[in-house]
């Protein structure tokens, strides 16, 4: 075998270079300008499907790189680290609705008070007039259709009058209604928008959150006459409201292939404090198309769910687990919400008026235990959590205006 020196020594050998005649540029420049062509055509077609916005991106760019713009990369070339920071992971989806970032202070100046949930706001003294004063960006509003077998106490003298067909707000059945869900919200909503070029807080960039949960229907047929019912009359809010219905509704394919454009639904964890694996961006499961149409997760606090086992205590393995949680549902593109924890004094359904929490702690009644609702916000205030949701106005204004210094 002859000697051969090692490769980095060997002569390299190429043809000689011949100089290039005005037809080869002219050829390498039409070949140049094709492909151009070809890759902004298959870009723009890839704008009219469903391929992820990271790839989109990462197309742009490409393209961007080889035709040499001086507009690159936001005016100039990235460093290698700076590319690899912001290049997509074309294997990771993005969710339909934009990833929420986790939410800071709120300000303390603006109108409103980012974040604050009226739960059940209908058993407040003036049903979305006191949380518009307080500032609340989301109202909750639980809706029985009217008939007019239904009774409650005072029926024969209450000077409220309701017609079949209408929705009116109560939370339990026997319940005295608190006026109908088109007067009290969609009527006094359009009007005040109406004064507000259109806005319910005129500069604010989110629109504004009505939860309507659809209540004492059992069966799927009634259920999807409350749900049909609702949306015709809220068809005709204003776009700054949107509409969030909650438990109660019919099947997801019924409601599904009915959603209007200003209407979303929330969903909630499963096996105690985990995302449902088709609105879980993390998940393999994964259904962008079927997630696309839920804007809010809403658990339940404590009693063996998310946050709080039992004691009113939230210990690191309940915060490691809530902030997993909320990370997790926030890069999906849902906003998060839980409702039952700890909140002073309470409401007696009978009539909707708190009761005050004095002397012996009522079994089984948390919102009596005083330092666990500070507990029950704080830990939600580290996990990001979007909505304080609170019967009492006041206190959660103070503590969002105050960014939890306050309540």
């Amino acid at each position: 075998m002859p000697f051969l020196p090692p490769r980095h020594l060997s002569p390299r050998l190429s043809p000689p270079r011949r100089p290039r005649r005005r037809a080869d540029r002219g050829a390498s420049i039409a070949e140049y300008a094709a492909v151009v062509v070809l890759v902004g055509a298959v870009f723009a077609g890839l704008t009219f499907t469903d391929i992820p916005g990271r790839v989109l991106a990462a197309c742009e760019e490409a393209l961007c790189s080889l035709m040499g713009g001086a507009d690159c990369a936001k005016g100039g070339p990235r460093s290698d680290v700076e590319a690899k920071a912001v290049r997509p992971d074309p294997l990771v989806p993005l969710p339909p609705r934009d990833p929420i970032e986790k939410p800071g202070c709120a300000d303390p100046d603006a109108e409103w008070a980012e974040g604050l949930h009226a739960h059940n706001d209908y058993e407040n003294k003036n049903p979305l007039e006191d949380a518009l004063g307080h500032g609340a960006t989301s109202v909750e509003a639980d809706v029985w259709p009217y008939s007019d077998d239904d009774t409650w106490f005072g029926k024969e003298h209450d000077p409220l009058r309701y017609e079949e067909g209408d929705l009116v707000l109560k939370h339990d059945a026997t319940d005295r209604p608190r006026g109908s869900l088109k007067q009290t919200y969609v009527d006094a909503l359009k009007e005040r928008a109406a004064e507000n070029g259109g806005e319910i807080y005129p500069g604010r960039e989110e629109p504004f959150q009505l939860v309507v949960e659809i209540k004492g229907q059992d069966s799927e047929e009634d259920k999807r006459r409350a749900y049909d019912a609702t949306l015709e009359q809220i068809e005709d809010l204003p776009p700054d409201v949107e509409v969030v219905f909650s438990g109660g509704r019919p099947s997801d394919d019924y409601v599904l292939a009915n959603r209007p454009g200003n209407v979303s639904f929330d969903i909630a964890p499963v096996n105690g404090c985990e995302l449902p694996p088709k609105v879980n961006i993390d998940s393999p499961e994964y259904d962008r198309e079927y997630a696309a149409n839920f804007s809010m997760l809403n658990g339940e606090w404590g009693k063996g769910h998310c946050g709080d086992q039992g004691n009113n205590k939230i210990d690191d393995r309940e915060q490691q687990e809530l902030n997993r949680l909320v990370d997790q549902a926030h890069r999906s593109g849902l906003k998060t919400r839980f409702w039952g924890g700890p909140d002073e004094q309470y409401r007696d359904g009978s009539n909707g008026e708190f009761i005050p929490c004095h002397g012996q702690i009522t079994p089984g009644r948390q919102e009596c235990e005083g330092e666990a609702r500070r507990d029950f916000w704080e830990a939600q205030q580290e996990a990001g959590v979007d909505f304080v949701n609170t019967n009492h106005l006041g206190n959660g204004e103070r503590w969002i205006r105050s960014c939890g210094s306050e309540t």
